[in-house]
């Protein structure tokens, strides 16, 4: 039988979960707040006043977790970065994407958890985030069918049998004669599509709307790396008569007045640049043609370089939020 958790310290798996999700919940809860404000679709807006309750839960999860062990609860993101009487930034069809994109992403992330964190109090909160993220997700996906605006991934046809790799082309990809895409990595090729095309809508919006020129040039630099690999990814899709995703650039609204605090926005990149970069490891470890998984080592170490840049601006305003660490015992004894 399991001991009370009353008796059993938070290990660092529990506290890393805890905070990096308390976070990235902070920022999405916020955003919705705003989307709220500014919405015209009922349906869209009855969704994303769903999504604003769920996230209100989640982050008062988490804090009643930090209360109850003494723990100082991370700022994350507050009312103070969200100005909901700015114009429009975006638009209902980019909300339900956004939404889609950040229900897999924190999906991802709470499933990882369950399977490290131990403290009983702790994996059922984060259990019941995935049963309320599985509840968004579907009808997420529901409204994007019935407005006709979600892309479906490539179909194939059902093999006559299975087969087993009989030779090391099934490995190759540097010759003009590659075999046709797997499953796996058309589906990769797919998803990054789509997750490159909202983040290129996203930080066109963040670009315009951005105070500070570094931030503004910064956003521009990430758009144009979104855009890259938007490109990139669709050619070896179409090239192999698949379809590809619809981009979203058209979403975004002419204002230039800003409804996010520049720590905000700079703050949330940080978040999904994370996400975006364990994604295409993920991708790398499912594609087996020697062509894709150079393809994706390449853009890692083109994000990082990217995500160095940003960290960098964040040590410089002092917004980057530095994670629990463990006690210096060396810098005690001196």
């Amino acid at each position: 039988m399991e001991n009370s958790h009353e008796h059993i310290r938070l290990t660092s798996a529990e506290v890393g979960h805890l905070w990096s999700s308390y976070l990235f919940e902070t920022s999405v809860h916020h955003m919705f707040r705003y989307f709220l404000v500014h919405v015209d679709d009922p349906d869209i807006a009855d969704f994303v006043e769903h999504c604003l309750d769920v996230s209100k839960r989640h982050v008062h999860r988490y804090m009643d977790v930090f209360k109850k062990e003494d723990f100082p609860i991370p700022r994350g993101i507050t009312s103070e970065d969200i100005n909901t009487a700015a114009p429009r930034l975006f638009s209902d069809v980019f909300y339900l994407h956004y939404i889609d994109g950040m229900a897999k992403f924190a999906l991802n992330g709470f499933a990882l958890a369950v399977a490290e964190v131990s403290r009983k109090d702790v994996r059922e909160v984060f259990h019941l985030h995935i049963d309320a993220l599985q509840q968004v997700t579907e009808l997420g996906k529901r409204l994007l069918l019935e407005k006709g605006i979600y892309s479906r991934p490539p179909y194939i046809s059902a093999p006559e049998t299975i087969k087993f790799v009989k030779s090391g082309h099934f490995f190759a990809g540097f010759t003009n004669e590659k075999r046709p895409l797997t499953v796996l990595e058309m589906n990769q090729l797919f998803q990054n599509v789509r997750s490159n095309a909202l983040g290129k809508a996203l930080l066109k919006g963040f670009m315009q709307v951005a105070g500070d020129k570094k931030l503004c040039a910064y956003f521009e630099k990430g758009k144009l790396l979104a855009n890259k690999y938007v490109t990139m990814f669709s050619t070896i899709l179409l090239k192999e008569d698949c379809n590809v995703p619809s981009t979203y650039a058209s979403e975004v609204m002419d204002t230039t007045i800003s409804p996010f605090s520049d720590r905000f926005m700079l703050n949330h990149v940080a978040h999904l640049i994370t996400y975006g970069t364990a994604n295409y490891g993920l991708s790398m470890a499912v594609s087996p043609r020697k062509d894709l998984a150079f393809m994706y080592m390449r853009i890692i170490g083109e994000v990082m370089t990217y995500a160095g840049d940003g960290a960098k601006l964040l040590v410089k305003y002092g917004w980057l939020e530095q994670p629990p660490t463990k006690v210096d015992h060396k810098l005690c004894e001196e």
